[in-house]
């Protein structure tokens, strides 16, 4: 199987991609919905349990070859929940076991099933996934998308070494599920294909690169030197090898070629080129030949028959294929001599032989060194004109650089003002940002005590209140007159109010969570106790009626539970609204302030660079015609005024639109006014040091 495991930022990016693309359905996983919205979410709703975590989503693939029989949902979704077990469980390993590339070292097989068994049954629920099955392909594949949140305890999914823990758990199952069996990639040192090259291997056949790798491994089986290397492996594979040499004659590398079917504009055959080191770093660079694959080299001894093949190479068309290397220029001597050498052997003796044998071979060396002199002598003239052409290209080349050189030093120039512009604008912002949130804080902190201090209160009288509210009901009806005794009997009865049955709570949990199927079970508790505090309940019964869900919470985080919800309808309750005197006032001063301000930093960018707008690092001031605009990415157009100047020269301004006004923008332009200050200063004194020295 071929696998393929990424942490990612975004969970509807992933979902949408996993779940809206053709031929596409959830099979496994132990979410609520079908749709993206439904589980992005409660996707969303665990990565707020950490929200330190920078890639919250999980996605992992697994893909099953044509070549294996066909899977059902329930068995791919078997298979799929097993791999995202057993990911999760190696990540946990520690020291010798979690050594996945070892196999002395690492866990045994069968301790492993047996910690992924128990994961499944334990913990596995807590974490939020999905498993969607792709049928677009000849071979089925499947997605996995899951929270690397756990929603008990809020720790996350280590990600450290996770390619080489799901190849791990990828041949586990292929042992499990009698799959076709793969190689890991530090099993055979290289990367394993992919499941869109595996596809156009299926299809097309082997790709150039991979069909070098074999021949490579091939030939160098039984370790010849370095010049039988390169010389059987176009014989036999028509693969071309070429060694480059530094000019104090060390070897630079090796680079090996293939005809794969392509042309020039010229009509002549192109070859695929690939450095040793680049077609397989592990193997095939010129060093990792002779490391790796035992290839034999002696400079002394290969060089000069390494550079006569560099030669005969380099100058032999590509479409000569399956043909020794003499037989290819000298097909007709190849013949004589064949012929000749099998009359010879038949007509003398076996010394004779030998000597004869010798002889042909002097002559075979004699002609293939004649063969690579000929190459030589045609191929030279060729290379005189590409020399001649090569250096005009390289003086028209030298032209075009220059220019280019000088466009990219003016494009460095604004480029550097550009950035200088972007920090005064992160500083600006990034200073209110801290102030904003220094504030806020505390204003939260304080909030939060006295939601606290209510509650407590609350909390103590409710329980009588509560009593006293149903007793006068009772006497309303009945028409009795209220009495002091009777009310004081009242509150005393409910002082002592027994706690709720499991049986009551079990129905008032089943009252109140009418509708609420569909929601996650900790929002759905929530909105429970919101319901019950809204119907007037006492805490204490409320964490009773919390307590008896199907969750199975345990008082102290059945009281958390109440807490939150308490405090959520604490914060709901509505702030006096500010007069509308009040808030015109406010809109004023914050004009008087902003848009002198802006005035001057439009005029000062439109000085330096000549554009009508500023960037903030999340909002923008423009100059539209005599209307300056500032606008906020998020809270949209925060102010639009008519500037201009009167017969004075003073500034004046009308404002178009005013939106909502925060803290943090009031902020913003304060400090805005301390840099714009430091940018005039700066400018004065570039203007004092030009002016140094002149004469009035």
């Amino acid at each position: 199987m071929i696998t393929k495991v990424k942490a990612n930022k975004s969970f509807r990016g992933t979902t949408k991609y996993v779940l809206e693309k053709e031929k596409a359905k959830i099979i496994g996983g132990n979410m609520y919905g079908q749709s993206t919205n439904e589980l992005v979410e409660q996707f969303t709703l665990s990565a707020h349990l950490n929200p330190q975590l920078k890639d919250p989503c999980y996605h992992l693939m697994l893909s099953v070859p044509k070549s294996d029989r066909t899977l059902n949902d329930d068995k791919l979704a078997n298979l799929s929940q097993r791999h995202l077990a057993s990911v999760i469980v190696l990540s946990r390993l520690q020291g010798d076991e979690s050594q996945v590339k070892q196999p002395d070292k690492r866990i045994a097989n069968t301790k492993l099933k047996q910690l992924v068994d128990e994961f499944i049954e334990t913990e596995l629920p807590a974490y939020d996934f999905f498993i969607a099955r792709h049928s677009d392909k000849e071979h089925d594949h499947t997605h996995i998308v899951a929270s690397r949140v756990n929603n008990l305890d809020g720790k996350s999914i280590r990600t450290w070494n996770n390619y080489a823990h799901s190849e791990h758990s990828a041949r586990l199952l292929e042992r499990e599920f009698q799959l076709t069996p793969v190689q890991s990639s530090w099993e055979s040192k290289q990367k394993a294909m992919t499941r869109n090259q595996l596809e156009r291997v299926e299809r097309d056949g082997l790709p150039g690169e991979e069909i070098m790798r074999r021949a490579i491994e091939q030939v160098a089986a039984d370790k010849p030197t370095m010049p039988q290397l390169i010389e059987r492996l176009w014989r036999e594979h028509q693969v071309k090898s070429i060694v480059s040499y530094y000019g104090h004659g060390g070897v630079r590398g090796i680079k090996f070629g293939i005809d794969i079917g392509s042309f020039n504009e010229d009509g002549s055959p192109r070859l695929l080129w690939k450095q040793g080191g680049n077609l397989n770093k592990y193997k095939c660079s010129f060093t990792k030949l002779q490391s790796e694959l035992g290839i034999n080299y002696d400079p002394k001894r290969d060089d000069s028959e390494i550079n006569h093949l560099n030669n005969f190479l380099e100058s032999v068309d590509n479409n000569q294929v399956n043909q020794q290397i003499i037989s290819t220029i000298f097909p007709k001597k190849a013949q004589a001599i064949a012929e000749t050498k099998h009359q010879l052997n038949q007509a003398k003796s076996d010394a004779g032989q030998r000597a004869i044998s010798e002889l042909i071979n002097t002559i075979s060396d004699f002609i293939e060194q004649s063969a690579v002199d000929d190459a030589l002598i045609e191929t030279l003239p060729q290379l005189a004109e590409q020399l001649s052409q090569y250096r005009q290209q390289s003086e028209a080349g030298r032209t075009a650089f220059d220019e280019l050189s000088s466009a990219i030093t003016q494009e460095l120039q604004s480029h550097t003002e550009k950035k200088a512009i972007l920090s005064i604008s992160d500083y600006i912002e990034q200073s209110s940002v801290e102030s904003a949130l220094t504030e806020t804080v505390l204003k939260l902190t304080q909030q939060l005590s006295q939601n606290q201090q209510q509650l407590s209160a609350g909390r103590t009288i409710f329980d009588d209140l509560e009593a006293a509210i149903v007793y006068l009901e009772q006497l309303h009806r009945s028409q009795k007159p209220v009495d002091a005794v009777a009310l004081n009997k009242a509150q005393t009865l409910a002082a002592d109010k027994p706690k709720l049955t499991p049986n009551q709570t079990a129905e008032l949990y089943k009252y109140y969570s009418a509708d609420l199927e569909n929601l996650l079970v900790t929002d759905r508790d929530k909105e429970i106790a919101i319901r019950a505090l809204l119907d007037d309940k006492p805490i204490q019964d409320v964490e009773e009626i919390i307590f008896a869900s199907p969750a199975g919470w345990t008082q102290d985080e059945a009281r958390e539970l109440v807490l939150i919800a308490s405090n959520q309808l604490a914060t709901q309750k509505s702030e006096p609204e500010q007069s509308f005197d009040e808030k015109q006032r406010q809109e004023e001063e914050f004009l008087a302030v902003a848009v002198p301000i802006a005035v001057e930093l439009i005029n000062w960018q439109l000085r330096e660079s000549g554009e009508n707008s500023l960037r903030f690092k999340r909002a923008t001031l423009e100059k539209q015609g005599k209307e300056l605009v500032f606008t906020h990415d998020e809270r949209g157009e925060i102010f639009r005024v008519v500037v201009n100047r009167n017969q004075s020269g003073e500034l004046e301004y009308s404002p178009i639109h005013v939106g909502e006004v925060e803290l943090e923008d009031i902020q913003l332009w304060q400090k805005a006014e301390r840099v714009l200050q430091l940018i005039i200063e700066s400018e004065q004194q570039q203007e004092l040091r030009q002016n140094k020295g002149i004469s009035l």
